[in-house]
């Protein structure tokens, strides 16, 4: 298979991301350039790995086939993409036939159809680790020339998916600070009911409502909604909102 491999700059990339509303959105348009490109001369897949706090994710693929193939890699804990991970190194693959490194993967991947892969490491930040992985029908279908260009294309897009991933670390810590916010607006304030009801001390009204928690197997920051809805206080709001 020969590639063309299309002459993507920085700016072009960063256009991409700037046009993408999230993580997985930049990277299933990345893939999609990928696979479009190696499959000029036959079938091609591609995806993209992401491991954050030991999980491993597929956040974005050409075709639900390459995601398929990551996720049997995630539930038989091995395969070209987690050794790409693990060593930082290119794996390549001619051919799954005659390949014996990973048997728990190789006899299902071969039965969808697959013969050859390439997985590249994406150099990301420090806690975070991705690789670009490929699929392909054919055996050999990877060349010399294609696995350069698959290594030119995961450096050029490094900087823009460890932007990526940075961004998307943000926003979920984001709202995961604006939910504890919420969840502590909502005690604040069922706590301050109990107390006018019943005389009691702040400690005593949280004491309360731990109890009732812990009795009917309620999230504390629910168990204080229901309270406020009684009030007229649903869902009570941050300065966030």
């Amino acid at each position: 298979m020969r590639s063309e491999w299309t002459k993507f700059d920085v700016a072009e990339l960063q256009g991409l991301l700037l046009e993408s509303s999230d993580l997985k959105s930049f990277l299933f348009r990345l893939t999609q350039v990928a696979a479009q490109e190696l499959a000029r001369n036959g079938t091609a897949y591609c995806s993209v790995t992401v491991l954050r706090e030991r999980r491993w994710a597929t956040v974005g693929f050409s075709e639900e086939v390459a995601a398929s193939l990551d996720d049997l890699q995630y539930s038989t804990g091995e395969g070209p993409c987690m050794t790409a991970l693990k060593t930082g190194r290119v794996v390549d693959v001619p051919d799954l036939v005659h390949d014996d490194r990973w048997p728990a993967y190789r006899r299902p991947a071969l039965e969808a159809g697959i013969r050859a892969v390439l997985a590249v490491p994406i150099v990301l930040e420090l806690g975070a680790q991705a690789a670009l992985n490929c699929y392909a029908e054919e055996a050999g279908a990877f060349d010399n020339e294609d696995k350069a260009s698959v290594e030119a294309f995961a450096d050029l897009t490094a900087s823009s998916v460890r932007l990526a991933v940075r961004l998307e670390t943000e926003m979920e810590r984001s709202s995961d600070l604006k939910a504890a916010l919420e969840s502590r607006t909502a005690i604040n304030l069922a706590s301050g009911v109990i107390m006018a009801q019943s005389g009691c001390t702040q400690e005593q009204a949280v004491e309360i409502l731990r109890r009732a928690s812990s009795s009917r197997n309620v999230k504390l920051r629910d168990v204080a909604s229901q309270i406020l809805a009684r009030f007229n206080e649903i869902d009570p709001a941050t300065h966030f909102d």
